[in-house]
């Protein structure tokens, strides 16, 4: 049964945190940890570290009712509370609708670090897989023969989650999985937050800011993803890699989110409104230890240290993340738009492409990439 007594390394295997991050995550979740007076008292401390340990660990709530002498009804309860609190509690602080000031922060960042200009984030979207729920028919049934959910994400240069979608059923058709979810909708309706157009840097280019995303989704005015097709000549295979290289921050967010909370990794043995909740927590403590290790240097960190997402040296070469040993172990969802793209949505694109082998935007390592055949297949 895992404890505060137990030595560092191994309450941090079974938590994901150290142990002073887990008393400043417990101090903000304990208020709101009720229990039921009529059963076996449970403290909050060891509600949250039995919650902890079965999202980290991804065994089942027979195991954890087992491993700390409850009752099964006792663990499910627990878990399903504690995974509701976490998401209550954090969601405001972790995972705030960002706001025009937001967005351009975001795309500060991302030409920053990943040299791509007006980005405000990766969009990709995965299936949570989960056992058959009772009386769901084909509702949940997607077409690899097995029951999922659809968690829709975009994350920011620093592989955190900004924005989410989940409960989408997995047999819904891919093509219009993102188009009715609310991130979807938001971003067609032109409900975010999203600046207006800006020049790109150090010239007169005004582009619109936009998503990234790889060749599933559709290229729209605030999504841009890579040209299909090949043999494209050096300017597209550049922008390619310029868009797939960025992308990288979602594969790793998912990678990283997928290696911490290994029950994301499994069919999980709950109904759909538990599943939400158990993707909800895991999103937001994602976020809440990217956040609380700031201050650590990479090689002290617990959740995301030094080389475990993937990292660019100093001379602009980019190295996989130790998180794809394993692979993130989510499905990716297939196509979710057509090529029937706007002539508009085109310009931009090649807008982008003529930037980026321009002097404005020409960066040292791009050809070394295309030469050699290093591009990414998307």
């Amino acid at each position: 049964m895992l404890s505060l007594e137990w030595d560092e390394q191994q309450f941090t295997k079974y938590t994901r945190m150290s142990k002073d991050q887990f008393s400043y995550l417990h101090k903000l979740v304990k208020p709101y940890l009720k229990r039921d007076p009529k059963k076996r008292h449970v403290s909050s401390e060891q509600r949250l570290i039995m919650t902890l340990h079965y999202l980290s660990e991804g065994c089942s709530m027979q195991e954890i009712a087992w491993g700390y002498r409850v009752g099964l009804s006792t663990a499910r309860n627990i878990i399903i509370d504690t995974c509701k609190v976490l998401w209550d509690t954090l969601n405001e602080s972790q995972l705030p609708v960002p706001n025009t000031e937001d967005f351009i922060h975001i795309s500060e960042t991302f030409l920053k670090k990943w040299n791509i200009p007006n980005c405000v984030g990766a969009l990709d979207g995965k299936h949570v897989e989960l056992r058959a729920p009772k009386n769901s028919g084909s509702e949940f049934f997607n077409y690899k023969k097995s029951f999922s959910v659809v968690l829709m994400a975009v994350c920011d240069a620093n592989m955190r989650f900004t924005m989410i979608d989940v409960g989408a059923s997995g047999s819904n058709h891919d093509s219009i999985v993102f188009k009715n979810s609310g991130m979807g909708m938001a971003l067609f309706n032109g409900d975010l937050k999203i600046p207006p157009p800006k020049s790109l840097p150090k010239t007169n280019i005004v582009l619109p800011y936009y998503l990234i995303a790889d060749a599933g989704f559709p290229l729209h005015t605030n999504i841009i993803r890579p040209y299909p097709g090949s043999h494209l000549g050096e300017k597209k295979n550049i922008c390619n890699y310029r868009i797939s290289r960025a992308r990288r921050t979602i594969e790793s967010a998912f990678g990283i989110l997928s290696q911490r909370w290994r029950i994301l990794r499994n069919r999980i043995n709950a109904c759909i409104e538990v599943c939400e909740h158990i993707i909800h927590a895991t999103i937001v403590l994602h976020n809440f230890l990217q956040q609380t290790e700031e201050d650590i240097p990479p090689e002290d960190r617990h959740y995301c240290p030094t080389g475990f997402s993937d990292w660019i040296d100093l001379k602009g070469d980019l190295h996989d993340g130790t998180w794809r040993e394993e692979g993130q172990g989510l499905r990716s969802v297939g196509r979710l738009g057509s090529n029937n793209a706007s002539n508009l949505a085109k310009d931009q694109r090649d807008l982008l492409a003529e930037y980026f082998v321009s002097i404005e935007g020409w960066v040292p390592w791009q050809e070394n990439y295309v030469n050699r055949g290093g591009l990414p297949t998307d």
